[in-house]
């Protein structure tokens, strides 16, 4: 089985590889999309701090059965981001016009709303809330990328 410190190992991995994909892209510009990539590469490092509390909360909590994901769920969501997420994060890491690198960004957003909204039956109740915000922004981000018109 798959705990559930596992699953929030692969969502701070979405976010550190998000952070890194937005710095490069502010690097890359000097006109107002350069301010625009450095504000969401602040929101991804926000979110890989957060997501290391709920980690650290979870290692700390008894490793009883409801910390344990079903194989089921375990294998749909280790897929999503084997198969989805993580590729086009590698891919965004070479050289690509600034087009693309939206409609990668854009896909990636997707997926992650996916990833972390399939992960709030097995949080806490007290942390559902922290999911749903950071649900709440990648919600943002998604839509702020998609309104770039270049």
């Amino acid at each position: 089985m798959v705990s559930l410190g596992d699953l929030l190992s692969i969502a701070l991995k979405i976010e550190a590889s998000g952070y890194e994909f937005y710095s490069n892209l502010s690097r890359q510009h000097s006109d107002s999309l350069q301010k625009f990539f450095s504000d969401l590469a602040e929101q991804e490092r926000q979110h890989q701090e957060i997501f290391r509390k709920l980690i650290e909360d979870d290692k700390k909590k008894n490793a009883s059965l409801s910390n344990w994901i079903e194989e089921e769920t375990a294998g749909y969501l280790k897929s999503l981001a084997d198969v989805s997420i993580f590729p086009s994060i590698e891919k965004m890491k070479t050289n690509m016009t600034s087009q693309d690198a939206l409609n990668f960004a854009v896909g990636v957003e997707k997926d992650s709303i996916i990833f972390y909204s399939e992960l709030i039956p097995y949080i806490e109740e007290e942390e559902k809330q922290i999911i749903k915000e950071i649900i709440a922004e990648e919600k943002r981000h998604l839509m702020d990328l998609l309104s770039i018109k270049l």
